[in-house]
């Protein structure tokens, strides 16, 4: 008690705490990292390659649809499949699938990749029950076989979907996890607004980033980020990411989005739904 009246009243000041924009300004001073030129320079390695989902408006199914990408209708299945279910008896229901076609960025080691899910149960993760993820590694056409959708689910819409390459960023949310230095920097640029460089890096690289369905590249967060980690600590990647979708008739929750991650070593997928 002593020490802190003696400096009250001798004139002397107490240290203030730093704050922690500046201590992002001498982390970021260690690395010479100062202007938003620098941001760019953090933001430019970000870059990925990425796969933008379009959900066509319902349609007729073709006969081959079970081979075609698409939401709703008919999925595919091989001889000795059965129509899958719940633990509890229940037949999910089919959302969608997408084949392989060597350059929508789907992992070389999934052909197909079909989703299924509960929505009376409307798991949110992956320790939820209710959701359910088919990958085929190879597509034999000679064993493919016809099961009819059980009638207890409801007419679903049948939606093809093609594909658009586009470029992918981390947003705001994730930012920190996958390049510290970037969201520091765009921390000190703007302390009132620390997102606004980044955003608008983001967008003058690759225009503006909106929730969508997708392929690769980053996740679009609604909650704030929630990455799931690989065994050594590393982020998974993102496998597919799908919107709540108008033409398809799906949304998750209030406006939401579902999430796939992926380990290519193991081969273990994470489910998680994020909605407002």
């Amino acid at each position: 008690m002593w020490n802190i009246f003696k400096k009250l009243f001798s004139g002397e000041e107490t240290k203030e705490e730093k704050s922690h924009f500046d201590k992002y300004r001498d982390d970021l001073k260690a690395e010479g990292l100062s202007t938003y030129e620098d941001l760019i320079g953090q933001v430019k390695p970000l870059l990925k390659k990425a796969t933008k989902l379009i959900v066509e408006k319902p349609s007729r199914p073709p006969e081959n649809s079970q081979l075609k990408s698409h939401f709703g209708g008919q999925p595919y299945f091989e001889e000795n499949e059965e129509w899958p279910k719940t633990k509890s008896g229940k037949n999910f229901d089919f959302i969608f699938q997408i084949f392989n076609n060597t350059d929508n960025g789907l992992p070389d080691d999934i052909q197909l990749f079909q989703f299924y899910y509960d929505f009376d149960e409307f798991p949110w993760d992956s320790d939820s029950e209710g959701w359910l993820v088919k990958t085929y590694d190879k597509i034999n056409e000679d064993e493919i076989k016809m099961i009819s959708r059980p009638t207890e689910l409801e007419k679903s819409k049948y939606c093809e979907l093609t594909f658009e390459p586009i470029v992918s960023l981390p947003d705001w949310q994730g930012l920190y996890s996958i390049c510290p230095n970037a969201n520091k920097l765009s921390g000190i640029l703007n302390e009132d607004s620390p997102w606004e460089n980044y955003e608008k890096v983001c967008k003058n690289l690759i225009g503006e980033q909106d929730y969508q369905s997708q392929i690769g590249g980053y996740p679009k967060w609604i909650q704030g980020e929630s990455t799931p980690r690989n065994p050594n600590n590393s982020l998974m990647d993102l496998l597919i990411q799908i919107d709540s979708e108008e033409n398809s008739g799906i949304m998750w929750g209030d406006q939401g989005m579902i999430y796939f991650f992926y380990n290519i070593e193991t081969r273990r997928i994470e489910f998680m739904l994020q909605c407002y």
